[in-house]
């Protein structure tokens, strides 16, 4: 018998993978991966709500003090176009509220002018924070050109949900005051026009950020 031989065979398979440890190794592999991408996709969303709710702090800071120069909150001209659902109007709203640049967003008792990107001297008169992070502001800066609707967005990109309390007639807000909302990591399109009976709803606003 050729011993050297069996030997070398013996060497050969105890070096090699047999297919059961193959898979084994790609199945650890899948889940160290699933791991990973679970961790990167909670790391996102976290870091998503904080800067929402850190531009809803800067927000709400800003409607105090319009209301203490102006003697009472803004109020949306309308609810404007649809983005994944949300609605523009109150966004657009408090982007020329805040920031001055533009009026037609804002309810007044006659005409108004639209933003344009810039503040001007005249504009700068009305202004609470003519200079809002960046990441505020939809479109960015170098994607403006021509008309185009400006709003403030929240960390996932979608415009922020603003309703003023009525003064008259049935309510439709949760506060006294004014409502003001992202829909936060809720997948899939935004539910558009909110009711009170929705915003009332745990079920519906558990994603949502909001100040009620």
């Amino acid at each position: 018998m050729n011993t050297n031989k069996f030997h070398g065979q013996r060497a050969a398979r105890a070096r090699a993978f047999t297919l059961i440890e193959l898979l084994v190794v790609m199945a650890i592999i899948a889940i160290l991966a699933t791991l990973t991408l679970g961790a990167f996709t909670y790391a996102q969303q976290a870091a998503a709500r904080n800067r929402t709710t850190g531009a809803m702090a800067a927000i709400r800071a800003a409607l105090e003090q319009y209301k203490e120069k102006f003697g009472e909150y803004p109020e949306p001209m309308n609810e404007g176009t649809a983005v994944s659902g949300a609605k523009t109007g109150g966004a657009k709203m408090l982007y020329q509220a805040i920031t001055g640049d533009g009026t037609d967003a804002i309810k007044l008792t006659s005409g108004g002018t639209p933003s344009d990107g810039e503040v001007d001297e005249e504009e700068i008169r009305n202004a609470i924070n003519a200079s809002l992070p960046p990441a505020m502001i939809f479109p960015p800066r170098s994607a403006m050109s021509g008309a185009v609707e400006i709003y403030l967005v929240d960390g996932f990109g979608r415009p922020f949900q603003y309703e003023k309390a009525a003064t008259t007639g049935t309510a439709t807000t949760i506060n006294p005051t004014y409502d003001l909302w992202s829909f936060g990591n809720l997948e899939g399109d935004a539910p558009g026009t909110v009711s009170l009976e929705q915003k009332s709803d745990v079920a519906v606003t558990g994603p949502w950020i909001k100040n009620w």
